[in-house]
Parts: structure tokens; C-alpha cells; sequence
């Protein structure tokens, strides 16, 4: 099984960003993530939920991502 994950797909972001867009940003939300905070994001993908976690986080926080998908 860990071979099968551990190949990067073909195409990271198939259905789209305002898909995963909406969703993301809802996420950060629900995290209840505040400035200052410090996030990490294993599997960002494209970085729907990353970007909105940041931006909660600023001005003295950060949110880090990292994902198997090139681009």
C-alpha cells in the first residue's frame, strides 16, 4: 500500500480551485486557527487549506505546507 501512496498523481487538482477553495477556507475556519499560530499542512496539495490558514495566522504566525504533487 505504501508504494501506492508514495507516487505523485498526474494531475494535483482535478475537480478544480474554487472547489477546493471553498472548502479550504471553510476549514481554517472551523480550526478556530489565530494570529500568532503556527500551522502545518502534511498533503497541502495546491494549498486550498493552507493559504487561508496563513492568512488567520498573520501577522505573527505562519502556516507551512508540504505535499508528494509537484507545482
Amino acid at each position: 500500500m505504501s508504494d501506492y501512496w508514495s507516487k505523485p498523481i498526474k494531475e494535483c487538482n482535478p475537480t478544480g480551485l474554487d472547489y477546493w477553495e471553498y472548502f479550504g477556507v471553510k476549514l481554517a475556519e472551523q480550526a478556530a486557527i489565530a494570529p500568532g499560530a503556527k500551522v502545518l499542512d502534511i498533503g497541502c496539495g495546491t494549498g486550498s487549506s493552507l493559504i487561508p490558514a496563513g492568512k488567520r495566522a498573520e501577522p505573527t504566525g505562519y502556516a507551512t505546507g508540504i505535499d508528494i504533487c509537484p507545482g
